[in-house]
Formats: structure tokens, sequence, C-alpha cells
């Protein structure tokens, strides 16, 4: 079997041709979570599970990685695969330790599997490196947390004493209407929105969140919203925006 040279690199390429390899094996990890949800990386390489006790020679192009059959498997665009949960947890297991944690964030941003899957494949597998920073993540969910964007933002963001006094998926009552923000300072009345590109950039959704932040506005509330590049990219930006934020409207005079 052969490809042009100007496809050696493409993903669908790499897995149809690591299935060829070794019709028993299945692709994980990164490239698998990519042929799930195409929004990701392209990784150099693949990752495939075999069972136990196969010796193989892999090509520099292939991690062969040896392991108990997978219970079950999937197919993304035509390349057999682990299931997503499962791809997440390798591609947890194979990355460097400093890498772990952006990956598992930018996996279940893109919807390569849920939360709870994750959780359950975890629940389900003995041994998993770092197991307890993962589960600790885990249970930000478990606690309420509605994305991976406000998992990080709680976490690894907005931590510390400056901004202990906000409460999170806060519900407030505007003009009658209830209201859900992701971070609410109620005695400066800030509200922090932590936005998805794909969801909140939709028409529909853009001007529902321009008449909620209005609504907020009227009733006396600043809305601030921050991106997945804002808190990801730039954190002591939006640490310190927030932090003068709170500062400039603590320090307006009260009303008589």
């Amino acid at each position: 079997m052969y490809c042009g040279r100007d496809h050696i690199s493409d993903p669908v390429v790499m897995g149809d041709a690591a299935n060829l390899w070794v019709p028993s094996g299945l692709v994980t990890g990164t490239l698998a979570l990519h042929l799930y949800s195409p929004a990701l990386p392209v990784p150099a390489g693949v990752d495939c599970v075999v069972a136990h006790g196969r010796h193989m020679s892999a090509p520099p192009w292939v991690r062969l990685r040896q392991t108990n059959p997978p219970r079950a498997f999937a197919t993304a665009q035509g390349v057999r695969c682990v299931v997503p949960e499962r791809a997440l947890l390798d591609a947890w297991r194979f990355a460097a330790p400093s890498a772990r944690r952006s990956l598992l964030y930018e996996a279940l941003w893109a919807r390569a599997c849920s939360w709870r899957q994750l959780a359950g494949e975890l629940r389900r597998t003995p041994r998993v490196p770092a197991r307890g920073d993962l589960e600790r993540t885990l249970a930000w969910f478990a606690a309420g947390a509605t994305s991976p964007l406000e998992v990080r933002a709680r976490r690894d963001v907005f931590t510390g004493q400056k901004f202990c006094e906000f409460e999170w998926q806060a519900r407030l009552v505007v003009d009658s209407r209830t209201a859900v923000a992701d971070m609410l300072h109620r005695a400066a009345k800030v509200v922090v929105e932590l936005d998805g590109a794909q969801f909140h950039q939709l028409p529909t959704t853009w001007r529902a969140d321009r008449v909620r932040d209005v609504d907020l506005a009227a009733a006396g509330y600043m809305t601030i919203r921050f991106g997945w590049d804002d808190i990801t990219r730039r954190p002591g930006w939006c640490r310190k925006r927030l932090h003068d934020v709170l500062s400039s409207r603590s320090a307006r005079p009260t009303s008589t």
C-alpha cells in the first residue's frame, strides 16, 4: 500500500496505515482524539494499542502500546480507534506531565468526550499516572462546573484571596427574570462570563448575551467576558483586569 508524499502526514492516512499494519490493533491517544474532534491538533505520530504478548517491530511513526484488549472500539473517519474516553485517558497517560492538564482541558472543550464518560473510564482503569490530579480536576465538574473553561478558570486563574468572594454559577433575579452568572461578586455587582467561541458567536446566542448584559447594566451590574484564549494564553492579564475592576467598583462613592 502506498500514498503520495503530500499525504504522509494526513491524520486519516496515518490511522488507516496503522490499521493495515496491525489489523488487530486500535488507534488511541492524540490521533484518535483528533479523528473524533478535528479541531484538536494533529500529532506527529500514531499511538496504537495491541494485546499483550505480541512481538512486533513498529515503524518509526508508530508508538506501540501493549495492554489488555480494550473493552470497546469505534470508527472515526473510517479508522478503527478505541472509544473517545479511552483515547483521552491514554493521551493523558502518554503525555509529558507538564502537558497533561492542557491536553485534558482542550479535549473536553472540543467535546471529544464528556467528563462523565472520562470519569467512568478512569474508574474502570486500575493504573493511571497522576491519577490524583486527574480525579481532582474531574471533581470540579462533579461539584457543579459546567465547562472545561470554568474548571480551568476556577482551578488555575481566579484563585486566592482576591477572588474568594466570587460565587460560581450564581443565580440572580433581574426584572423578574432569573439569570445564572458563571461568576458573581454581589457586593461589587460584577458578573463574569466565560464564553466559548463556538457557542457564543452564534447569532441568536450573541443577541441573547447582549440583551442580558444590557438588562444587568440597567440593574447596576457590570458584565466582563473572558474567552478560551484569554483564560489559557494570558491568565495573568485576566487576573489583573478583574482585580482592577473590583478595586474601581469598591472605590466608588456610596450614594445617599
